[in-house]
C-alpha cells in the first residue's frame, strides 16, 4: 500500500465513525458477534468431545481467538468494506477427525491428548496461513477455480456427514461408528440425540422459509429457553442436569483464553500429529476452495469486484497470527457478510465491532456459555451437516447430470466409510475419467469437407478448374479442433476409416488434418495417427498435415514413418495448392488449348469481340519481372493497374511481425490492383511475384488520356474489368458456399 493509498484507507475508516455509518455498524457488529460466539461454542465442542470435554472452555477460547484475529484482519485488509471472517464449518469437521483420530492413538492422559489437539489445530491455521499468502503472492488464486465442479461438492457434502456424526457423537458422548449405529436406540440414548434433531429439523425447515436476518439467532435463543422451561417443569435443578452432562459447563470461573505459553508441549505426541498429515492436507485444499467460492459469491451478490488474491493474503495473515493463539482456521464468510451488507453495513468497522464484542466473552464470559444446552448446540451443528447434505447430495441429484451427481454421492460415502483425503482422492480420479468420457464423445472435428469445396487461393485457368472439377473428391479435408487425446483421436481415426471404405464416393488419395485450431496432443493421440498412416499406405494416399504448430509436428514426426506418405504444410491453403497440382499432374487433359503467346490474344480469349486490342495495349507499359519483385506495396497509393502476360504473382496481406497470409495468387491473363485502382482506395495487400515473368501496366494518367482521347477503347476496358470482377466474384461465392456446407 503506498502513501496515497494509506492515507485514502486511515481517511475512509476514520469516516465510518460518523453517525450515518456508526449505528448500523454498531447493530451489525453485534449481530455477527452472538453469530460467532455460537459458533465458537459449536465447533469447540464438536473438536474437544468426550475424554477432552473438560477442556471444552479452552477450545471455546482458541475458537473465538481465531475469530476475533481473523476478523479484524480480514477487515482490514479486503478489498470489499464489510466482509467479516471467522470460524467455519467445513475446516472444523475435519479438526473434529484429527481430534478424535488423536485421542484414539494417544494413550496418556487426558491432558496430554488436549496439548497434543491444541499444538495439531495451531499448526494446521499455521500451515493454511502460509498456504494462503502463498497463493495470493503469487496471483494463484483463480488456479483453484479450475477444480471440478462434483468434487467440490464432494468436498463440502463429506463436510456435511462429518458434521452430523460429530454432533451426534457430542450429543450423546459416544463414538459414533458404522457398528456402533445400534447403541444409538435404547431409549436412555435416544432421548439424547432426538430432540436435537428435531431442533435441527425445525432449524432447516424454518430458514428455508423465512428469510429474516433474525431468524437463526431467535431460533437459538429459543431454544435455550425451551431447554430450561422443560427442566423447570421436569422438576431438575441446573446442577442435576449440569452433572447429567446436558450442558456444556461446568467451566471453570475464569477467561476462556488459555494462553499456549501455558501449554507443557513437552507432553505433546507428535507422532499422533503426523499421521494426521493427510487430513491437515485435506483442511488446506477445502479451505481454498471454500474462500474462494464464498469470495466468488460476495461478488455475484454485491456486483462488485473483489481480488481474490488479495482475500487469500487478507486470510493468509489473520490464520497465521491467529495460529499463535491457538485460533481454529478462519476465512471469509458467505452468509454473514451477505447478512450485513443487507443491514446496510457495508463497512471495516462492523467487523472491528463484532471482533471487539468476542474479545470480552473470550476474557469474561465462561460462567455464562457453562450454562448452555448441548442440546441446542448439537442440533446447530446437525442443521449446518443436513443443509450440507440436502444442499450437496439431494439437491444435486436434480440439478446435476447423473454421472456428476454419482461423483458427489461417491465422494460423500468413501468419507463416511473410509475417511476424507481417500474420499477427495477417489473423487478427483472419478472427475478425471468422466472428464476423459465426456470429453471423448466431443467432436474435435471442427469442419469436414471434400476438395470439391476447399479449394486453394490460387486462381486457375479455366481449362485447369474443368479438370479439378472431375477429380477433387480424391481430397478430403478434416479442419481439427480443441486437444487432441486418445479418445478423440480414436473417434476421428474411425472417421476417416468410413470415408476411405465408402464405395459409392472416389477412392481417397488425400487426406488433409489441419491442425490450425488445436490447441493440445496428448502423446495417447500419437497411436491413432500412425494408425491413419498405416490406412493410407494400404491404400496408396497420402496423408498431409496442415497448420501444424512445431511443438505438435515434432511429436507426430518422432511417431510416423518418414515416407512420401506424409507430408507437412504451414497451412491449409499450401496444402491444398499441393494437392491441386498433384491432381493437374495425374489427369492432364490432351484437348486443352494452347495458351496464347501475349496478354493481347489473352484479354481476346477472356472478352471475345474485342475490337481495340492493339490500341488498348498501347496504352500499357511492358514490365519484365523477377521472383520477389515487389509490384504494390501495402499502403501506397493506387496508381496503377497491372495485367499478368506471365509468371506467377502472390497478393498477401503484410503484419507486422508475423508471416504475411496469402490472399490470391494468380498467373497468366489475371489483372491485379483494379478495385483500389477504381475506388482510388490505398493498398490494403502488397503484390510480390513468384516467378519469373512478364506484366503490363496501366497508370492512373494513362487511363485519363484514353478515356479523353479513345472513349470507345476505354469503354472495352471497363467491360473487360467488369468480366473478371465478375469472375472473381463467382469463385467467391463458390467459396462461400463451400463454407456453409
Amino acid at each position: 500500500m503506498d502513501a496515497v493509498s494509506e492515507q485514502s484507507f486511515w481517511a475512509k475508516l476514520k469516516g465510518e465513525f460518523s453517525l450515518k455509518y456508526l449505528v448500523p455498524s454498531f447493530v451489525g457488529g453485534t449481530i455477527l458477534a452472538l453469530f460467532e460466539v455460537v459458533l465458537a461454542v459449536s465447533f469447540a465442542a464438536l473438536i474437544f468431545p468426550g475424554v477432552l470435554s473438560p477442556f471444552t472452555a479452552s477450545g471455546i477460547g482458541l475458537a473465538l481467538v481465531g475469530a476475533i484475529v481473523t476478523a479484524v484482519a480480514t477487515s482490514l485488509l479486503t478489498t470489499l468494506p464489510g466482509t467479516v471472517s471467522g470460524n467455519q464449518d467445513a475446516p472444523a469437521a475435519i479438526l473434529a477427525v484429527i481430534s478424535t483420530a488423536i485421542a484414539g492413538r494417544v494413550t496418556a492422559g487426558a491432558e496430554t491428548i488436549f496439548v497434543t489437539v491444541v499444538t495439531a489445530v495451531a499448526l494446521t491455521t499455521l500451515f493454511t496461513g502460509l498456504f494462503y499468502l502463498a497463493l495470493g503472492t503469487f496471483k494463484a488464486g483463480r488456479w483453484v477455480r479450475f477444480l471440478p465442479y462434483p468434487v467440490i461438492g464432494g468436498f463440502l457434502g463429506g463436510t456435511g456427514w462429518l458434521l452430523a456424526i460429530g454432533a451426534l457423537g457430542l450429543l450423546t458422548d459416544l463414538p459414533i461408528t458404522w457398528a456402533g449405529l445400534p447403541a444409538l436406540l435404547p431409549g436412555a440414548v435416544l432421548l439424547r440425540w432426538l430432540p436435537g434433531l428435531l431442533f435441527a429439523l425445525a432449524l432447516f425447515w424454518g430458514n428455508r422459509k423465512v428469510a429474516h436476518f433474525l431468524f437463526m439467532p431467535g431460533m437459538v435463543l429459543g431454544g435455550v429457553l425451551l431447554f430450561y422451561v422443560a427442566v423447570w417443569l421436569l422438576g431438575f435443578s441446573v446442577a442435576e442436569i449440569t452433572a447429567d452432562g446436558w450442558l456444556l459447563g461446568p467451566f471453570p470461573n475464569q477467561s476462556l483464553w488459555t494462553p499456549l505459553t501455558n501449554l507443557d508441549f513437552s507432553l505433546v505426541d507428535w507422532q499422533a500429529i503426523g499421521s494426521q498429515a493427510g487430513s491437515i492436507l485435506t483442511i488446506l485444499i477445502v479451505s481454498t476452495i471454500s474462500l474462494l467460492l464464498n469470495a466468488g459469491g460476495l461478488e455475484l451478490s454485491t456486483a462488485k469486484d473483489v481480488d481474490l488474491n488479495r482475500e487469500l493474503q487478507a486470510a493468509g495473515l489473520g490464520n497465521v497470527l491467529a495460529s499463535f493463539g491457538g485460533g481454529f482456521v478462519g476465512y471469509q464468510q458467505l452468509s454473514l457478510s451477505i447478512l450485513n451488507f443487507k443491514l446496510g453495513a457495508g463497512t471495516r468497522l462492523t467487523g472491528l465491532i463484532s471482533a471487539v464484542l468476542c474479545a470480552i466473552v473470550l476474557f469474561q464470559g465462561a460462567a455464562v456459555l457453562a450454562f448452555v444446552p448441548k442440546l441446542v448446540v448439537g442440533g446447530l451443528l446437525l442443521y449446518l451437516g443436513i443443509d450440507f447434505l440436502v444442499d450437496w447430495v439431494i439437491e444435486s441429484w436434480v440439478k446435476l447430470p447423473k454421472a456428476d451427481a454419482l461423483i458427489i454421492v461417491l465422494i460423500v460415502v468413501v468419507i463416511a466409510t473410509i475417511g476424507f483425503l481417500q474420499g477427495v482422492l477417489v473423487g478427483l480420479v472419478a472427475a478425471v475419467v468422466l472428464f476423459g468420457v465426456n470429453y471423448g464423445r466431443t467432436d474435435v472435428v471442427w469442419n469436414q469437407r471434400s476438395g470439391q469445396y476447399v479449394r486453394s487461393r490460387v486462381t486457375r485457368e479455366p481449362n485447369e478448374r474443368r479438370r479439378l472439377k472431375d477429380v477433387r473428391e480424391q481430397v478430403h479435408v478434416w479442419q481439427l479442433q480443441g486437444f487432441l487425446f486418445f479418445g478423440t483421436a480414436d473417434l476421428l481415426y474411425r472417421r476417416i476409416r468410413e470415408r476411405m471404405a465408402d464405395a459409392n464416393l472416389p477412392q481417397l488419395q488425400f487426406m488433409v488434418l489441419d491442425f490450425h485450431r488445436v490447441t493440445g496432443l496428448d502423446s495417447t493421440a500419437v497411436l491413432s495417427f500412425q494408425k491413419l498412416q498405416m490406412l493410407a499406405q494400404k491404400q496408396s494416399g497420402i496423408l498431409l498435415f496442415t497448420g501444424v504448430k512445431p511443438q505438435f509436428q515434432q511429436q507426430l514426426a518422432t511417431a510416423l514413418a518418414a515416407d512420401d506418405s506424409v507430408r507437412w504444410f504451414a497451412s491449409l491453403d499450401e496444402g491444398m495448392e499441393w494437392c491441386e497440382n498433384r491432381l493437374l499432374a495425374a489427369n492432364p487433359d490432351a484437348a486443352d488449348e494452347p495458351i496464347p503467346p501475349g496478354l493481347a490474344e489473352m484479354l481476346a480469349q477472356i472478352l471475345p469481340g474485342m475490337a481495340h486490342t492493339a490500341l488498348l495495349m498501347s496504352y500499357f507499359e511492358r514490365r519484365q519481372i523477377a521472383s520477389g519483385d515487389v509490384l504494390i506495396r501495402q499502403g501506397d497509393a493506387p496508381d496503377v493497374l497491372l495485367f499478368v502476360e506471365s509468371g506467377q504473382v502472390t497478393a498477401q496481406l503484410e503484419r507486422p511481425s508475423q508471416e504475411p497470409v496469402r490472399l490470391e495468387t494468380m498467373g497468366s491473363g489475371r489483372v491485379v490492383g483494379e478495385i483500389g485502382f477504381y475506388l482510388g482506395q490505398v493498398r490494403t495487400a502488397s503484390v510480390v511475384a513468384d516467378k519469373p515473368g512478364v506484366v503490363y501496366q496501366l497508370t492512373r494518367q494513362k487511363l485519363a488520356q484514353m478515356e479523353a482521347n479513345a472513349p470507345e477503347v476505354a469503354s472495352e476496358l471497363h467491360r473487360l474489368i467488369a468480366h473478371l470482377l465478375a469472375e472473381r466474384a463467382t469463385h467467391l461465392v463458390e467459396t462461400v458456399d463451400a463454407l456453409l456446407r
